[in-house]
């Protein structure tokens, strides 16, 4: 700290000059780390069909529909933030552009989920519970 000018080595009521800069380059990669974090409209399209994966799985594994309804209500409550994430996509007409682009080039992931969604919701049309975990997947 030798070769610093004296206004950066002086204390003030918020620290030095140096202490303060260093706080800023921490708050400056802090926030860079956050934007890199954030997932691409293909993965949160992927985890919002995976979210609806689960859900049916649940019910599909149910002795009965009676069963069913809880058991995917617990699942769809553990992934929530996937069905919401993936309904705010659904809104954003450039992000699901992209999503849409990456969900073509891995639509065999998830190529028969939809017969088996409606398979169970056939199955269980008359049970309450399930019906609204349907509804909540569509309108969390």
């Amino acid at each position: 700290m030798a070769g610093l000018p004296e206004e950066w080595r002086t204390p003030s009521a918020h620290g030095t000059l140096l202490e303060m800069r260093w706080l800023l380059c921490a708050l400056a990669a802090a926030q860079l780390a956050a934007c890199k974090s954030r997932p691409s409209p293909g993965e949160i399209a992927d985890r919002g069909w995976r979210a609806h994966e689960l859900v049916v799985i649940a019910g599909e594994h149910a002795a009965t529909c009676a069963e069913a309804g809880p058991a995917m209500r617990r699942v769809f409550d553990d992934n929530r933030q996937a069905f919401v994430d993936a309904v705010a996509l659904d809104h954003d007409p450039s992000r699901l552009s992209e999503a849409a682009d990456y969900m073509e080039a891995h639509h065999s992931r998830y190529a028969d989920l939809e017969t088996r969604m409606t398979a169970l919701s056939d199955r269980c049309a008359d049970d309450a519970a399930v019906t609204a975990v349907f509804d909540a997947m569509d309108a969390p």
